[in-house]
């Protein structure tokens, strides 16, 4: 395995997120290849396994740098809506988010099928290090009033299951899409949010 030292393993992993998220962007995942995205960033195929056992754990890392930037955002979102009831507060917080992800093409183009797909070429650690990521944000709601009538883990998961579901109905492209969404997450979050502050 090549050495690097640290300014170079930070410029050449920043060269792979940044070159992975426009690949993955314009022909996506299934098309893209690890030979494209190490001709892309300059570096040798073998550089690239010091960094990522392959090129869904690469999309994942992508994906979550681009979730911690959309989570940034959603703390300015949270602040200004703070007096909502707390379901009305998940549900426009959850809406927001979906509206934000025209800033963010990578992640708008997620479905089920790319979501099973990852799945199956992923480590189970991987996607369990995404999961905890979630949490984390779900964990921060709580400060603004919001109490979880399950579990973290259980909303998470359900709320990860909603967002596919979501992606994949934007794709659709249809006019009651808002309509179908606030529907489903009106009959969710009922099951999972307490609708009393904390």
């Amino acid at each position: 395995m090549p050495k690097f030292n640290d300014t170079e393993r930070k410029m050449i992993k920043q060269k792979l997120l940044q070159e992975g998220e426009r690949l993955f962007t314009s022909y996506g995942i299934k098309k893209v290849s690890i030979d494209e995205i190490v001709q892309a960033a300059g570096i040798a195929k073998g550089s690239f396994y010091s960094f990522y056992s392959n090129k869904e754990h690469l999309y994942m890392d992508i994906s979550a740098n681009l979730q911690l930037k959309m989570w940034g955002d959603m703390d300015a979102f949270l602040n200004n809506h703070r007096s909502l009831p707390p379901r009305d507060l998940c549900k426009q917080c959850f809406l927001w988010m979906f509206g934000e992800l025209e800033r963010y093409p990578m992640l708008s183009q997620t479905n089920s099928e790319i979501a099973e797909y990852l799945f199956r070429k992923l480590p189970p650690e991987v996607i369990e290090a995404h999961t905890r990521d979630d949490s984390h944000e779900l964990i921060k709601l709580q400060e603004y009033g919001v109490h979880f009538t399950c579990g973290i883990e259980i909303a998470t998961k359900t709320l990860q299951t909603l967002a596919i579901s979501f992606l994949s109905l934007q794709q659709e492209q249809t006019d009651d899409q808002q309509t179908i969404m606030g529907i489903i997450l009106d009959g969710v979050l009922k099951e999972i949010v307490s609708d009393e502050s904390n």
